[in-house]
C-alpha cells in the first residue's frame, strides 16, 4: 500500500499517485490540474500535491473508475463489489450480508460512492432494504439473530469506510449531537444519521442507542449544539417517551436548537406541533434539512 504523505495535517497524493488511482496518463492529471478541474496544494519546494479530500471529490465528479485503491489509502476491494452478478443489486447485498462477507460488503458501498453515488442513496436504498430483510430471517430460524448481530458489525465497519472518503469538516461548522431514545437497541440508523449530517457540514456526535433524552439535552445546550437528532427505529411505548421528548423539545427550542425526529416509529412519539421539532422520513429528507440549516446559518454568517 502507498504511504501518503501529508501537509498541514492533510493527506496528499502526487499527480503521478492520482493518475495511477484512476488509470489515466501524469499528461491528463496535469491538464486537469491547469484547467482548474483538481484544486493541488504547493509544497515548500513548490511541488504540486492533491488532497486526499480533492481526490475524492473529483474522482466522484467524473465517476473515474478506481484501478487502484490501495493509492488512496482503501486497500484492495472487489470492483464490483458483492458476488452474483445475475441477481438484483438488494439480492445481491442481503445475499452477502447473510454470508457474512464484509469484504464484498465495504466493496459495493466504497465503490458505488466513488462513482458518484450519495450516502443517501445507499442508506435509504440497498443497504436499507438488506439490513431489513435480515433483520426478519430470526421468524424463521432463531441463528437468524446470529447473522443479524454478525451483519450489524460488518455494516458499522463499511460505513466507518466510506466516512474515511468524506471531506474534512471545519472546527468552526455547526455541532449536531444525537443517538437513539431509551429503549431503542438499533446502531446503525442513528450511525447512518450522522455520517449524513457530517457529509452536509456537520460536526456530528452520535451517542448511539439507548441514550437518556435528558442528558442530550442537557450536553446539547452545554456544548452550543445547533441541532439534536433522535432515531427511533424500535417499537416504544408512546406515553413514557412522548413526554420527555416534548421536554427536550421545549429546552432545545428556547436555545435555537433544532430537534430532528426520524426512524421507523418516529411519528408515534413525536411531541406536537413546535417550531424547533422537524420530522424526516429517509436519509434524503435528513440531507434537505440539513442543507437548508447550513444554509440559514451561512447567511445569519455563523458559518
Amino acid at each position: 500500500m502507498t504511504s501518503m504523505k501529508t501537509f498541514n495535517g492533510k493527506s496528499l497524493l502526487t499527480p503521478k499517485e492520482l493518475a495511477e488511482t484512476i488509470g489515466a496518463s501524469e499528461s491528463s492529471i496535469r491538464r486537469w490540474v491547469d484547467a482548474g478541474d483538481i484544486r493541488v496544494a504547493r509544497t515548500a519546494g513548490g511541488h504540486r500535491r492533491i488532497t486526499l479530500a480533492e481526490a475524492i471529490r473529483f474522482i466522484r465528479q467524473i465517476e473515474a473508475p478506481v484501478v487502484r485503491p490501495e493509492v488512496l489509502g482503501l486497500g484492495e476491494f472487489r470492483a464490483n463489489g458483492v458476488h452474483g452478478s445475475d441477481l438484483s443489486e438488494d439480492e445481491r447485498l442481503f445475499e452477502s450480508l447473510q454470508a457474512a462477507d464484509d469484504d464484498g460488503i465495504r466493496s459495493f458501498l466504497v465503490s458505488r460512492y466513488l462513482e458518484g453515488d450519495s450516502l443517501a442513496s445507499l442508506f435509504d436504498g440497498p443497504l436499507r432494504t438488506a439490513i431489513r430483510r435480515v433483520g426478519e430471517l430470526w421468524e424463521h430460524d432463531k441463528r437468524g439473530i446470529l447473522v443479524e448481530h454478525r451483519a450489524t458489525e460488518i455494516c458499522i465497519d463499511a460505513i466507518g469506510a466510506l466516512r474515511r472518503l468524506l471531506p474534512p469538516v471545519e472546527k468552526n461548522s455547526p455541532l449536531a449531537l444525537g443517538g437513539a431514545p431509551p429503549g431503542d437497541p438499533y446502531q446503525l440508523p442513528s450511525m447512518m444519521a450522522g455520517a449524513i449530517l457530517c457529509e452536509s457540514g456537520f460536526r456530528d456526535v452520535n451517542f448511539g442507542p439507548n441514550t437518556p433524552v435528558d442528558l442530550l439535552g442537557r450536553e446539547a445546550v452545554e456544548r452550543g449544539a445547533s441541532l439534536v437528532w433522535l432515531s427511533v427505529s424500535a417499537p416504544c411505548e408512546s406515553k413514557l417517551l412522548s413526554t420527555p421528548l416534548r421536554k427536550l423539545a421545549l429546552i432545545l427550542g428556547k436555545r435555537q436548537i433544532r430537534l430532528i425526529l426520524g426512524g421507523r416509529h418516529h411519528r408515534e412519539v413525536a411531541p406536537g406541533h413546535l417550531a424547533n421539532v422537524m420530522l424526516v422520513q429517509s436519509m434524503t429528507d435528513l440531507v434537505g434539512v440539513a442543507a437548508k440549516l447550513i444554509d440559514k446559518g451561512r447567511n445569519r454568517g455563523d458559518l
